[in-house]
């Protein structure tokens, strides 16, 4: 059986995966009901409904390249828990892979029906 921190740790990579894929139905899935995602420093969606037309806009197959993720740092707490996590994106252009972004998430998770969910996921940019 899994730890907590090994299946958070696969929910991120899941996550990252399905981003990747432009599978945002099942990203939403990822999601408390109440879930939140904030990139940068825009005010953030809240909630499947929101999730849906957010994710549903950057998932066409040219807005898609490759996340990858390292360095992650959880703490539990019971059916709570906080983690960072460092990130690149790459992006196929015509003149080849390249790098798109770097940061890190700050995420909040929340173990509903004894699964671990995102509440919140905020994206901050390498220099932002």
């Amino acid at each position: 059986m899994a730890t907590d921190e090994e299946e958070i740790l696969m929910l991120i990579g899941l996550h990252s995966q399905l981003t990747d894929d432009g599978d945002y139905e099942r990203r939403i899935g990822l999601y408390t009901d109440d879930g939140e995602f904030i990139m940068g420093d825009n005010p953030g969606s809240k909630g499947h409904e929101a999730l849906r037309a957010t994710f549903a806009a950057s998932s066409s197959p040219e807005r898609r390249g490759k996340h990858i993720t390292a360095n992650s740092v959880l703490t539990v707490t019971g059916d709570t828990a906080e983690g960072q996590t460092d990130f690149i994106f790459a992006h196929l252009t015509d003149a080849g892979l390249q790098l798109l972004a770097a940061g890190r998430y700050f995420d909040a998770f929340a173990k509903v029906g004894g699964q671990w969910r995102y509440s919140r996921r905020k994206i901050t940019f390498l220099g932002a």
